[in-house]
């Protein structure tokens, strides 16, 4: 994708990011999104068909990077080492505390479903990539064990955010640990 594209997508999500700090998801217009932009709405349906698609494309932007099995190194934290679960769960954490104020004005909004919905969604590979591979659950069925690990990891997640991201990244993460290992135990 050319630069100028990049640009003006760019512009267009952190537009979008804005508003959804001063106004809520249901009030906030295309014409909104464009002004703040500074885009023309031909601009924006070139990119973006509805709100909500551009809602689901942020998301997408945040979950991109955090779900990544490429990760490279970067200024504030370095995962690019280990792919294991509780790092890949640190790593979630350290992105949705930089990117709160977008997750805090989603939250707040009717847009609210449509990130837990993105978010469950990329949990459930996660949790399947990951730790279904190195744990198992005798107790439980295996549909059981995952909907109980997304379940735990989303509530945390809308917790954390709720609190402003108070705690350290690995602080939460260990939290999440302490909540599932006692169902799970290692494979033989």
């Amino acid at each position: 994708m050319d630069r100028r594209k990049v640009r003006t997508i760019k512009s267009i999500r952190d537009a979008f990011a804005k508003l959804l700090n001063v106004k809520r998801y249901s009030d906030i217009t295309v014409q909104d999104i464009l002004d703040e932009a500074n885009v023309g709405r031909s601009t924006f349906y070139e990119h973006f068909k509805t709100k909500d698609e551009l809602l689901h494309a942020v998301c997408d932007e945040i979950f991109a990077h955090v779900f990544d099995h490429n990760l490279t190194p970067e200024k504030h934290h370095d995962f690019s080492h280990t792919d294991d679960y509780e790092h890949v769960v640190t790593h979630m954490f350290y992105h949705f505390s930089e990117d709160k104020d977008v997750l805090k004005g989603i939250l707040r909004s009717e847009g609210k479903d449509i990130f837990i919905a993105d978010l469950r969604t990329h949990l459930q590979e996660l949790v399947r990539d990951y730790i279904l591979k190195v744990y198992a659950c005798d107790r439980f069925d295996q549909g059981l064990l995952e909907d109980h690990l997304i379940n735990t990891l989303t509530s945390l997640v809308l917790w954390w955010l709720n609190r402003d991201c108070h705690e350290p990244p690995e602080e939460v993460a260990k939290t999440y640990f302490g909540l599932i290992i006692p169902v799970l135990s290692h494979k033989e």
